[in-house]
């Protein structure tokens, strides 16, 4: 390929891969994180409660417990999660009427042996923050903003694709820990950008088609369907349920029972039931199932409350082309269709793409310090910003666990607390990084920063057997291992982190000592 080509493309690659290397961190982070979201949630909440044993209450019961007491409209939806391996508890979602305040709805857990309301409202949101930052940086409008960055992030993953196109087989995998010819991190970022590309790529492209997905769906009402909305959406296979009204009290069919014929029929139980109309002739009962063994969509039914007949169908007996596509690209997304061993795939492989984005700040910064000409504002910005988004995030990701740990069931507003604990940490993090020494030995800030996420960990495990430890071994006595397992996954990531920040501070990059040949000098202006 032709040289200047090459050069101009190595030139793009660099600066948008810094522009955007902040947004970029905290999605691969954050995402790789949520990957492990009921998790999370489990290590938050279990241990505030008793651990029950026994026979599991009928979801007619669980469903009465949910409305007992609570003025719900029976006209918008009542949904409810059934107990799971992954989900000890009923989860219950009930829209309120007349409430003049968000939110419009209850949101309960209810035990499944003893049938008691553990907690009611968002009081255990960790995980949901960590995701919606991945998702939508927990802001207005957030998801259209990360949709745009990926499809720059797409640019930055072919066009590296082409520079090291003329020896993307010969070096693969090369690492030479040697401090001659080639720095360490720059052969880091280049065998994990070679070995993770099909992951990239996968996630480039879901993640862009999740996120924009309004542009194309508008575009395609506009230029095929004419502006004929209802028939886009019946082609793709999305039913719209939306049942009038009719104000006629009618006794309905036993939710277990058709439950059980359900199961029966698939050999799959549902996961979820969602009911519309509830109480009047007009009800529907929607039912989801949930298999983390299939890539492809299992079924979506609907049935009325009055007979239990079947009114809408959507499952892979009958396929939609484009439900199927999605639900595919959805579980490669999520990586929630092959058990756990996947979701350690996609953990390792996320976490190497945050490894990925911050080698390439320090190459870049590296390289741009020993060019005399080059702007020192613009240096000073580039540290800044790598600290505050890689460093910065970290830090406050570990300080959010500890805040998690550390708050009683009881406290009032408890959910919305963890994002303002992120958040405040996050900005004390960028005050610290503006200070002038901090800047210029920005590698040693790293460094202490790693560290101090490591320890983070470590405190959120050890304040979590100081308050709970009875209720977290009555939990392994039971064989449910979840809570121990984040535990295990925050002892395991203290001593990664600390590993990383000791090589970091040893490691001397060389870029000028890279070879003349075109394709290595092109490498190390990322």
């Amino acid at each position: 390929m032709n040289k200047e080509f090459i050069k101009r493309l190595t030139l793009a690659h660099g600066w948008l891969g810094l522009i955007f290397s902040g947004l970029l961190f905290i999605i691969f982070f954050a995402g790789s994180i949520a990957l492990f979201r009921q998790e999370i949630t489990n290590w938050s909440m279990q241990p505030h409660f008793p651990v029950t044993q026994g026979e599991q209450i009928s979801v007619e019961k669980a469903l009465k417990i949910a409305l007992k007491g609570r003025d719900y409209d029976a006209k918008e939806h009542i949904t409810l999660v059934l107990p799971s391996a992954e989900n000890r508890y009923f989860q219950a979602v009930v829209d309120i009427q007349n409430r003049p305040v968000e939110p419009h709805y209850d949101y309960v857990h209810i035990d499944p042996v003893s049938g008691e309301i553990v907690s009611e409202g968002g009081q255990f949101e960790l995980a949901e923050f960590i995701y919606h930052l991945h998702y939508d940086l927990n802001i207005p409008q957030g998801k259209y903003v990360l949709g745009f960055v990926t499809l720059f992030f797409l640019f930055a993953l072919i066009s590296g694709i082409f520079i090291h196109a003329r020896k993307f087989f010969s070096n693969f995998f090369q690492y030479r820990a040697g401090n001659h010819k080639r720095s360490q991190l720059l052969d880091m970022h280049n065998v994990v950008g070679v070995v993770s590309l099909p992951f990239t790529l996968m996630y480039a492209i879901s993640g862009l088609i999740f996120n924009l997905v309004i542009i194309y769906q508008v575009a395609f009402a506009i230029t095929v369907y004419k502006g004929d909305g209802e028939a886009l959406l019946k082609d793709a296979g999305f039913a719209t349920i939306a049942p009038v009204w009719q104000d006629k009290p009618t006794s309905r069919v036993n939710l277990d029972e058709l439950i059980q014929k359900v199961t029966d029929d698939y050999q799959l139980a549902p996961r979820t039931v969602r009911l519309y109309n509830y109480g009047d002739e007009s009800g529907l009962v929607q039912l989801f199932s949930k298999d983390n063994s299939e890539l492809t969509v299992n079924y979506n039914n609907t049935y009325s409350l009055a007979t239990g007949e079947m009114t809408i169908q959507s499952d892979s007996r009958d396929p939609n082309s484009l439900m199927v596509g999605t639900g595919v690209l959805r579980k490669l997304h999520y990586g929630n269709y092959a058990s756990l061993d996947l979701r350690f795939i996609y953990l390792f492989l996320g976490f190497a793409v945050c490894a990925l984005i911050l080698t390439g700040n320090l190459l870049w910064l590296e390289k741009r310090e020993k060019q005399r000409n080059f702007s020192a504002r613009t240096l000073t910005i580039a540290r800044y910003v790598t600290l505050v988004s890689s460093a910065g995030i970290m830090v406050s990701t570990a300080m959010a666990f500890i805040v998690e740990r550390l708050m009683p069931a009881t406290l009032a507003e408890r959910g919305h607390l963890i994002g303002t604990a992120f958040w405040s940490f996050l900005a004390l993090c960028a005050l610290i990084y503006a200070l002038p020494m901090i800047r210029k030995n920005y590698r040693l800030a790293l460094q202490r920063s790693l560290y101090l996420c490591g320890f983070g960990c470590i405190v959120a495990v050890v304040i979590g057997y100081v308050l709970y430890g009875k209720t977290m071994l009555a939990l392994i006595s039971v064989n449910d291992y979840s809570t121990l397992a984040v535990d295990i996954a925050l002892i395991v990531s203290a001593l990664v982190l600390s590993f990383v920040a000791k090589k970091l501070n040893t490691t001397q990059i060389q870029a000028e000592d890279e070879p003349s040949e075109t394709s290595s000098n092109l490498a190390a202006a990322k």
